[in-house]
Parts: structure tokens; C-alpha cells; sequence
């Protein structure tokens, strides 16, 4: 089944009907995550399995509207995002225009993460590899294999290690960066989906199906004891400061929540309210706000950490499942699975943009440094 129409379908599932609970949140998720699985193995056996990749030109802040601006801290920006149909649409920021594609192996672009230095974009596919691309010339080089199903992918702040989570594996695969080459995989919760690496660069937190999020020591690799959050966490982000981690998780029904973790001692504090079936969350440069695509809700709701309050939710595109934002913190890009857009929100003013047409059910989004 495609992957729009499965999101489609949890959407208007979520639409007007009775809480459907954690249990159809999964179910859906298991049907995109099996299609893709499908998909990936049959196209291993092809010789024309391809997928695309592309950068862009400089992105801009200060946005009204589709008024050009200037990169911000006056030095380029480039947007890459990954699309069902084995695709990473660029997008030209300045003027919010989708760009050409460019090509690289690998079957279901399903992440992304840039280098410190932005000098290298890693695209996670879902056939199990790992593409790095050069980000000047945009050349793909050559794919990183470190095994079935790989969800989410994370770069400590000194570039040097890469940390994949593996879903069906329920474990992190670590990359040198330097050589390209995959490390000894790290035992972690049921279901690892989400990663995030601490400021410092000292802990990876990984996000796991089983209801937990399990620290891992970069230093040797190992994993600490798991800190409960709810019983469908979906996805992790983390302050600028590394005080605190936000969980967004849906296992109280269709209403959404996001649970606050103090990473000085690793406990979960009291969960915020959001949208139905919050499926993504970014923080500000700044660490002032964060923002929570809801995927049930078609909105994205804003919260104010200093207080952990939401704000009024901002109107999006249909499923949205990933957000990003630029690095002066202006714009948050917010990726439509069901509507085949990208939607800018201003956040001086928490207003969206005109969406921007991109490729079919995207699914992953990075900005460069």
C-alpha cells in the first residue's frame, strides 16, 4: 500500500472518531515500515534500483511571505529533503523553490544528518545503508552498509561518529566518520527509532518502541539504564543548553504529549499537551521554543520552554512527520507526508507560508549548518 494513502488513513482515522490509543498508532507505523521493508528487498534484487539526492542554493531568513532574503550569518544554507519514490528534494530558501535531484544508491531515503562543519549530508535509506554525499558538489560517495531496517541517524558536535538506530535490530550502529567504516552495534531497548546526541557530544539518547529512552555513553559505547516516558514515544529532541530532552509520545490516545527529561538526572517531569499524534519535534537555536508536528492534527504546536506551556497550534499540511529548523532560528520547515509539501513557518510571528511542492510522501528533512 502506498505510504500517503497509509498516512492518509491514520489521519482520518484520528479525524472526529474516538481515541484509537497507541495500539492503531503502531499498527499504521508497522505498515509503512513494512511496505518500505518490502520495497527495499525487492528492489535489491534490481540492477535499475536507484535513489536521488540533491542541495541547494543559499537559504534565506527574515521571510515575509516569498520575499527573497539574505543567507543567514551571511554564508550559504542548503535544505535536503528525502521523498518516498527514492528521492531528496532540494529546496532553493530564497525563494521557496524545489530544485532537480541528484542520484545516489540506496532504496527509501528515511533520514538525514549534516556534519558539524556541513561539509557532508549522511542519507539513511531503508535497504540498510548509509550514503554520505559531499555537500560543494553535491557527489554522492560510496554507500555504508550497517544492516536491515536503519530509522534514524545522529552526529556528535565534533563530527567524528556517526550513531544509527536500527528498528528491527533494537540496536545504534556507530560510524567512524573519518573512514566511513560501521562499528560494533550497541543493544538498546526494543525498537530503537529516534536518536539524539547531547551538546557535549558525552551521551546519545536513543528512543525505543517498548516505551523507554536509553542513554548510551559516546565514550565506551554503552548503554545505561532506560527512563520510561509513556508507551508509544515517537521521536527526541534535545535544548541547546543539553539540560533537557522532549519526548513527544501518544500512548494517552489521540490527544498527544511531550515529556520533558532532565538530563542532569535523567528524569521524566510532568508531559505537556499537544496535538493529536505528535510525530516530530525541533527546538529553536536559541532554546526557547519548541515546535511539535502533529501528525493527526495537521498543525504544529509551539511550546514555550522556559514555562513548558503550548501555544496556539499553527495550521500545516496533511501528516506532517518531520520538522526542521535554520540555524538563526527564523524559519521552521515543516515536512507534509500526506500533502507532498514543505511548509515554512515564520517564528517571530509562528505564521506558515506558502507550502512548497515537493516529492511524493517526503519523509526526512537537515539543514546545513
Amino acid at each position: 500500500m502506498d505510504e500517503t494513502l497509509l498516512r492518509g488513513l491514520l489521519e482520518r482515522a484520528l479525524d472526529g472518531e474516538p481515541p484509537l490509543g497507541p495500539v492503531a498508532d503502531r499498527s499504521l507505523r508497522a505498515g509503512i515500515r513494512l511496505r518500505r521493508l518490502r520495497r527495499a528487498r525487492a528492489a535489491a534484487g534490481s540492477a535499475m534500483a536507484v535513489a536521488a539526492v540533491a542541495g541547494v542554493m543559499p537559504l534565506a531568513t527574515g521571510l515575509v511571505g516569498n520575499t527573497p532574503a539574505r543567507p543567514e550569518g551571511g554564508r550559504p544554507v542548503k535544505v535536503y529533503v528525502g521523498s518516498d519514490g527514492d528521492t531528496v528534494t532540494p529546496i532553493r530558501a530564497a525563494t521557496n523553490t524545489a530544485g532537480k535531484p541528484i542520484e545516489l544508491s540506496g532504496v527509501g531515503p528515511a533520514a538525514i544528518a549534516i556534519t558539524p562543519d556541513g561539509k557532508t549530508a549522511y542519507v539513511l535509506t531503508e535497504s540498510g545503508g548509509v550514503t554520505p554525499i559531499t555537500t560543494a558538489t553535491n557527489e554522492p560517495g560510496k554507500r555504508i552498509k550497517v544492516g536491515q531496517t536503519p530509522d534514524a541517524i545522529a552526529i556528535t558536535p565534533d563530527g567524528k561518529t556517526a550513531y544509527v538506530a536500527r528498528f528491527h535490530s533494537s540496536a545504534v550502529t556507530p560510524i567512524t566518520i573519518a573512514t566511513n567504516k560501521a562499528g560494533t552495534p550497541i543493544r538498546v531497548g526494543l525498537y530503537a527509532k529516534m536518536i539524539v546526541i547531547t551538546p557535549d557530544g558525552k551521551t546519545a539518547y536513543v528512543v525505543t518502541e517498548s516505551g523507554g529512552v536509553t542513554p548510551i555513553t559516546t565514550a565506551t559505547n554503552k548503554p545505561g539504564k532506560p527512563i520510561k516516558v509513556g508507551g508509544s514515544p515517537t521521536e527526541i529532541a534535545i535544548t541547546p543548553d543539553g539540560k533537557t530532552l522532549y519526548v513527544p509520545d501518544t500512548s494517552s490516545g489521540r490527544a498527544g504529549t511531550v515529556t520533558p527529561i532532565t538530563t542532569a538526572t535523567n528524569k521524566a517531569g510532568k508531559p505537556i499537551k499537544v496535538g493529536n499524534f505528535p510525530d516530530a519535534i525541533a527546538i529553536t537555536p536559541d532554546g526557547e521554543t519548541a515546535y511539535v508536528a502533529n501528525l493527526g492534527s495537521r498543525t504544529v504546536t509551539p511550546i514555550t520552554i522556559a514555562t513548558n506551556k503550548p501555544g496556539k497550534p499553527i495550521k500545516v499540511g496533511g501528516s506532517p512527520t518531520e520538522i526542521a529548523i535554520t540555524p538563526g532560528g527564523k524559519t521552521a520547515y515543516v515536512v507534509n507526508s500526506g500533502s507532498n509539501t514543505v511548509t515554512p513557518i515564520f517564528t517571530a510571528t509562528n505564521t506558515p507560508g506558502k507550502p512548497i511542492r515537493v516529492g511524493k510522501a517526503p519523509y526526512a528533512i537537515a539543514i546545513t549548518p
